[in-house]
């Protein structure tokens, strides 16, 4: 089956198209009002603009992971302007934020990390009797590498990460690691081709493209893990069920 989709608008640019969207439904009720004589509270604009800002995320097919950041948005905006805080805490803010967070948008990928039971889990899937390449796509704090790279030493782990401090973090982590290493860079960049098991927790957005490259890439006989996310039409050749808090299920594809 087919898991080509139809080109939709960017991400980013439908959130910037929902938000200014809103601030025009919210402007127009306001003036509106205005006209019959009626003072709206600011809180009232902001829930209206909050509301709007959801329902266009909504019919402009925004992933999940988008609504409450679009929900809040606004509402966020004005209690910091209610703080009247220094402009250098704002300035702060969004550097500490563009470092953790840089990759979101790009990659539509939220920050997620793998659980204790997810990394026991995966250390099952890889072949006992000789040495594997794994790749960790979005490799976060570099856990997973790290783990798995202590207990297979004949193996090689790397990962990739895209969030400066997040690969700053997993680089310290692993220097004086010799079967482990993370880079930094774009995970559409990657070339999966090297690897043995590639490993993915992502979000629904990006794994029909995530499917195409892995088939495009991946040698046979490889798998592709996918942490809680299915590729639409593809059902997995195997998945595994663990019993940690979030109940993840790592789905698996041999390729």
């Amino acid at each position: 089956m087919s898991t080509d989709r139809p080109m939709r608008m960017p991400v980013r640019s439908a959130a910037l198209l929902a938000q200014a969207g809103a601030v025009l439904l919210a402007w127009l009720i306001f003036e509106t009002a205005v006209f019959f004589g009626l003072l709206l509270p600011l809180w009232a604009i902001a829930v209206t603009q909050s509301a709007a800002a959801l329902l266009l995320s909504r019919l402009l097919c925004l992933p999940v992971w988008w609504l409450p950041v679009q929900a809040l948005f606004m509402p966020a905006v004005l209690f910091a302007v209610q703080l009247d805080l220094p402009s250098g805490y704002f300035l702060t803010g969004f550097i500490l934020f563009w470092l953790m967070f840089r990759s979101n948008a790009r990659e539509r990928v939220p920050l997620y990390f793998s659980s204790q039971a997810t990394a026991e889990a995966l250390l099952t899937l890889l072949p006992p009797n000789r040495p594997v390449a794994f790749l960790d796509l979005g490799s976060g704090l570099g856990g997973l590498p790290a783990y798995l790279s202590g207990h297979r030493p004949d193996s090689v782990f790397h990962g990739v990460e895209s969030a400066p401090a997040l690969f700053g973090i997993s680089w310290l982590r692993l220097r004086k690691r010799t079967n482990a290493q993370v880079r930094y860079g774009n995970l559409w960049q990657e070339n999966l081709a090297p690897y043995d098991v590639v490993y993915a927790f992502l979000s629904p957005e990006p794994m029909p493209e995530l499917w195409r490259k892995a088939k495009a890439e991946m040698r046979p006989g490889s798998l592709l893990v996918s942490n809680s996310f299915t590729v639409p039409g593809m059902t997995p050749t195997r998945t595994l069920s663990l019993s940690d808090p979030r109940r993840t299920r790592l789905l698996i594809w041999t390729l």
